[in-house]
């Protein structure tokens, strides 16, 4: 009778406390993998496919193209900081599905594009998308849900942005490459929708509050931490944000400028390289994302982050002089290798950092930011290969890596808000 009446206790005390074996913020990872997974896939690393398809089947030119590449992701950025605050009030789910409907609009209306301010409206509609089922209602998700394995939780999720270069953009690059992307694109779109809405609505789950649970499946008690956090204005007068911000605009010109031009760059150099340049950028993220989920937990985020802009900066200058299939593949793997973990260490640094009192403001301003440097790299890029060549272009994109890495060491140390003793 006493080990039931003790059996009972327990089991009461974890269904109140929200104990890890009934935990479910591992299942709202695995969904949030699997969004992110065909919202890169068809979004992120779709763009390079698209953008050649686009130059060979309508005859623009790449500068033309890159710029609507381009209008993708400043819709992209503009939209993520609109529904910062949506995210404080709306059932996370709700902007996850509109945004897959909406980017699948966006996607079929691309392939049908004739005249050039078509393919600028269909890349909006499709960045507004990509937007509201990507990187910002994910990682304000996860900094819910996860504290002390934020890190963890954060390299899994966004591993599904690497997935998708894996597993969805071949495809895509291979049945455009033998239709066009008119016939192909409006099945984009109808998996895209088939796959996401079904997953979010069964797996996605806004915050453990309410599922009555607590982050990282803790009790009560230990679970407190999550309230502390600085306000969006506290947060946006630190040198360490302001500096970070604008360190990220420059990382971000050149690494989307590159993955937008990397197809291109590389099927002029080695075209049967071209599709699976792609898988090897987006492989070499995984595996660099995933062990950096478990370095950064052990070494400082900042002192990764410096390191990997600089490695960024290398493989850039590396595709500029690469010309052979085996010096154009290593530059691919280094270049994956940064580009994973670089975007997974923004948003992490900023949870660890601020809190997530306010962290979808905090996250989705400095992502707006960036965003400068993400609808600027494609363009430039693009014109400087119309004007020079490549190597030109991939030279200046390296610079800007350079110019990222003096910023972010300007940006002084990491300080946690729990160090701060800032409360909600």
């Amino acid at each position: 009778m006493a080990n039931e009446t003790n059996s009972a206790t327990k089991r009461g005390a974890e269904a109140e406390t929200g104990s890890s074996a009934t935990f479910m913020g591992w299942r709202v990872i695995t969904g949030l993998f699997i969004v992110l997974t065909v919202s890169s896939g068809f979004g992120f690393y779709g763009q390079g496919v698209y953008l050649r398809a686009l130059v060979d089947e309508r005859g623009w030119s790449t500068g033309l193209a890159s710029a609507a590449t381009a209008t993708f992701f400043v819709v992209s950025g503009v939209c993520g900081y609109a529904i910062s605050g949506l995210l404080i009030r709306v059932d996370v789910r709700k902007v996850i599905v509109t945004g897959l409907l909406v980017g699948a609009l966006g996607l079929a209306l691309l392939g049908q594009a004739r005249e050039p301010w078509q393919m600028f409206a269909a890349d909006a509609i499709f960045g507004a998308g990509f937007a509201l089922s990507g990187l910002v209602p994910a990682t304000t998700t996860v900094a819910r849900w996860f504290i002390r394995r934020r890190s963890v939780a954060l390299s899994i999720a966004s591993t599904g942005l690497s997935m998708g270069g894996i597993a969805i953009t071949p495809v895509i690059a291979e049945l455009i490459a033998r239709g066009h992307l008119g016939q192909v694109s409006p099945w984009l779109a109808v998996i895209w929708v088939a796959v996401g809405v079904p997953v979010t609505l069964v797996l996605v789950r806004s915050s453990p509050a309410g599922e009555n649970q607590q982050p990282d499946g803790d009790p009560s008690v230990a679970a407190a931490v999550g309230l502390i956090g600085l306000s969006f204005a506290q947060a946006r007068a630190t040198r360490f944000y302001r500096l970070l911000t604008l360190a990220y605009l420059f990382v971000m010109l050149g690494q989307v400028g590159a993955l937008s031009q990397q197809v291109k760059l590389v099927s002029e150099r080695a075209d049967s390289l071209a599709a699976a340049s792609v898988t090897i950028v987006a492989a070499s993220s995984v595996i660099g994302r995933l062990g950096g989920g478990l370095l950064v937990s052990r070494v400082s985020p900042k002192v990764f982050t410096t390191v990997l802009m600089a490695v960024q900066g290398a493989a850039l200058v590396a595709f500029a002089f690469a010309e052979t299939p085996a010096a154009l593949i290593l530059s691919c793997i280094v270049f994956g290798l940064s580009v994973g973990n670089l975007l997974m260490l923004q948003p992490l640094m900023l949870a660890e950092t601020f809190g997530v009192r306010e962290y979808s403001k905090i996250y989705s301003m400095s992502s707006l930011i960036t965003t400068l440097g993400v609808g600027l790299g494609p363009t430039l890029l693009g014109v400087l290969h119309d004007a020079a060549s490549y190597q030109l272009a991939f030279l200046v994109a390296a610079a800007s890596s350079g110019v990222a890495l003096v910023l972010f060491i300007m940006a002084g140390p990491l300080q946690p808000a729990v160090a701060r003793g800032a409360h909600a």
